[in-house]
């Protein structure tokens, strides 16, 4: 009888969580599940000093929240360093060190080698990581934005930079973060909240600065039946999630049946190559014997698993990106982010963590950005304690600053901010 009523609650929880996913209207511009390929691109190549560059670049682990995070670490070769200073009157190595990240459903390989390169050649060493779900990183479901998970991930590389475990060719007391976009926010946020003096300087590059002020923009943009559209599919992920985690916990889906709540199949391939293991140590795969159906429910429990899979796929929506790029980029990468991030953006405001910053912040703005407007970063400079602010101002737009003659001014002007507080 125990067990008809442990199977009953069971029925009933998956039957209703069911109903509600059939009961939230589909979106044709949803797509669901996301398959990591973790296989070598091309630009995932280390850069060693026979290759010619001013600088050489090895790839590296750290964890965040007990998932391994990958980092390309850039450091300048000794002629770099003779010249660098030579001009500036400073003996290198120790390397000063900019930790840096990429926007909104960005990862390393998209467009931050650039930025990472004008560091190198000027003397500082550049520490690129990518957010856990993205690119070389670990992490199931793939490509989950979240402020709340994006802010832990800097938090943990400042803190393994600052560890000293990158080695002594670094220096740990010229720390500076540099983010862009939606991680042009993060960057503020993750400096007011650091020890005060553990970060040396920071650039923040046409930042999301006001959750609120971004969301009402965007509705301005898309028009109120799109944007909430983009609100239900947001909800209609989560509770795919939600549903996920019950049919799990009723032993009514395996570890390795790909889900919206973070489990699946693609956890047995982590950064170490070993298979990934749940809080009790049971291998993912197949679950932990707690978590299976028993009794008759046994026999049918793998072929139910397999049946309900597909109704808690995470589901996507598509973010800006080209049908190239999905060839060459790490993790398989494509131009779509978890639905979910609807539902956290509009309450994500780095603006009002400013008034916190004890290190010297520079702002590169673009005059046309409808994104991130320069009226928005004009004021949160302004909110800098004692003026230790300064702003550039690109006469573009937003995706134009990465551009061309706009991002040579830029990365210009960033080597420049950067050499006065990390080089003297």
């Amino acid at each position: 009888m125990a067990f008809l009523g442990r199977f009953a609650s069971a029925a009933a929880i998956a039957t209703a969580l069911l109903a509600a996913l059939a009961a939230v209207p589909y979106d044709k511009e949803l797509s669901y599940g996301f398959v990591r390929d973790p296989s070598p691109t091309p630009g995932s190549a280390p850069i060693v000093a026979e290759d010619g560059l001013p600088y050489t670049r090895r790839t590296l682990f750290f964890t965040s929240q007990g998932t391994a995070c990958e980092a390309w670490l850039y450091t300048p070769t000794a002629a770099t360093a003779a010249a660098t200073a030579a001009g500036g009157g400073r003996r290198w190595p120790p390397f000063p060190v900019v930790i840096m990240a990429h926007g909104l459903g960005g990862q390393k390989d998209l467009g931050l080698h650039r930025f990472a390169d004008a560091f190198a050649a000027a003397g500082m060493a550049a520490f690129v990581f990518d957010y856990r779900t993205f690119g070389g990183s670990d992490g199931e479901p793939r490509h989950w934005v979240s402020p709340r998970r994006h802010l832990q991930d800097y938090a943990a590389a400042l803190a393994f930079v600052k560890s000293g475990a990158l080695g002594p060719q670094y220096d740990v007391n010229k720390v500076a973060l540099w983010g862009t976009s939606y991680a042009g926010g993060h960057v503020l946020v993750t400096a007011a909240e650091a020890e005060p003096g553990s970060v040396a300087a920071v650039v923040s590059m046409v930042p999301h600065l006001d959750g609120v002020e971004a969301s009402r923009n965007s509705v301005r943009r898309r028009s109120v039946l799109p944007s909430l559209r983009l609100l239900i599919a947001g909800m209609h992920d989560a509770l795919r999630a939600a549903a996920a985690r019950a049919l799990r916990s009723a032993g009514l889906l395996y570890n390795d049946a790909p889900a919206a709540d973070g489990f699946g199949a693609n956890l047995n391939a982590t950064a170490g190559g070993a298979a990934a293991a749940t809080a009790d140590g049971a291998a993912v795969n197949g679950g932990p014997a707690s978590q299976r159906a028993s009794g008759p429910l046994a026999a049918l429990a793998p072929r139910l698993s397999h049946m309900l899979a597909p109704y808690v796929a995470p589901a996507y929506v598509k973010t800006i990106g080209t049908a190239g790029q999905l060839t060459v980029m790490q993790g398989g990468w494509q131009p779509r982010i978890l639905a979910r991030f609807t539902l956290e953006t509009s309450s994500y405001s780095p603006i009002a963590s400013v008034p916190s910053i004890a290190a010297p912040v520079l702002f590169v703005a673009a005059a046309e950005d409808v994104l991130c407007p320069v009226g928005l970063v004009r004021r949160a400079a302004g909110l800098v304690p004692g003026g230790n602010a300064s702003v550039v101002e690109l006469s573009c737009t937003h995706f134009d600053a990465y551009r061309g003659e706009h991002f040579q001014a830029a990365a210009a002007a960033m080597v420049r901010f950067l050499e006065q507080r990390l080089l003297r």
